[in-house]
């Protein structure tokens, strides 16, 4: 948990200083570096959404209701800073929408978080480096040369951009609202299968499977057959609220709790057994053979 606010933390603070620069020197902006603010904020905007929705264990009307707030919050600043807000309004929900989505099929790991982190500040450090040498040369003997036309295209660049955003974000919501059912939470990233262990002094065979707010990890387990099994189904503490373990093809519910469960399975015999969580539906497998 530490990790993910960590990791908030940082992306609010590079995306504030990255803001911070832009407005000291604003007055020397090029239309190519105006076009970067919407740019950061996107993408800001993408992995700010991306994180807090690993944070909340997969929520989504909490996720899209923040990325709506957090749209609003950039069309002041913007509007306060640049005197430009909707297109970077307008980029920011495009970004917070994509980042809740992703997140939400991505599966939480300290791994994947620190990937996102590593991405994050590269791209921070590419985009200041790109506007640092557009600002050099942009130098006040340059300026005094600009054409008359240039305001005038900066307007009609950031129509274009509106229109195109506004674009963007009705495709998105008609593939989203198209393929709802068929978003699934955690899949991405998830550890997918591991062999039991032996335990020759008990005569049994023994897996730990871990339950998360993503689900199974790993969604698959293998077994031999005949033999006696231990499944030990450890649940996380951010994990959803009354977990129960189900399965059809083994006859069972069982409510958990946080922490250690042991379930036996007396000789199974060969053949896949499917498992489920509720109330989250995700499902696993235990692969007899």
């Amino acid at each position: 948990m530490g990790l993910k606010y960590g990791s908030l933390f940082l992306v609010l603070l590079l995306t504030y200083y990255s803001l911070n620069h832009f407005y000291r020197n604003k007055e020397r902006f090029s239309s190519t570096i105006h076009s970067m603010i919407s740019l950061l904020v996107g993408v800001s905007s993408a992995t700010i959404s991306f994180l807090f929705i690993l944070t909340i264990n997969y929520h989504l009307l909490i996720s899209f209701t923040l990325d709506v707030l957090l749209a609003v919050l950039i069309l002041v600043i913007t509007k306060k800073l640049f005197n430009k807000g909707i297109t970077d309004m307008l980029a920011s929900l495009l970004g917070a929408f994509v980042g809740t989505t992703i997140g939400y099929m991505t599966f939480t790991s300290s791994i994947t978080i620190v990937i996102v982190d590593v991405l994050f500040i590269i791209f921070i450090y590419l985009l200041l480096f790109f506007i640092d040498r557009k600002l050099v040369s942009n130098s006040p003997q340059k300026k005094k040369h600009i054409i008359e036309g240039k305001n005038e295209r900066i307007l009609i660049g950031s129509s274009n951009s509106t229109v195109l955003l506004i674009s963007a974000l009705l495709i998105w919501a008609i593939i989203f609202t198209v393929n709802i059912d068929k978003v699934k939470v955690g899949v991405i990233g998830q550890p997918q299968k591991q062999t039991a262990k032996q335990d020759d002094q008990n005569d049994l065979q023994y897996a730990t499977i871990h339950v998360t707010a993503s689900g199974f990890s790993p969604k698959n387990t293998i077994f031999k057959p005949e033999t006696m099994t231990k499944i030990i189904v450890d649940v996380d503490k951010g994990s959803a609220e009354h977990p129960k373990l189900t399965s059809a093809d083994l006859g069972i519910n069982i409510p958990l709790k946080t922490g250690k469960n042991i379930l036996l399975l007396n000789n199974p015999l060969k053949g896949e057994y499917q498992i489920s969580l509720e109330p989250s539906n995700s499902v696993g497998k235990l692969l007899v053979k």
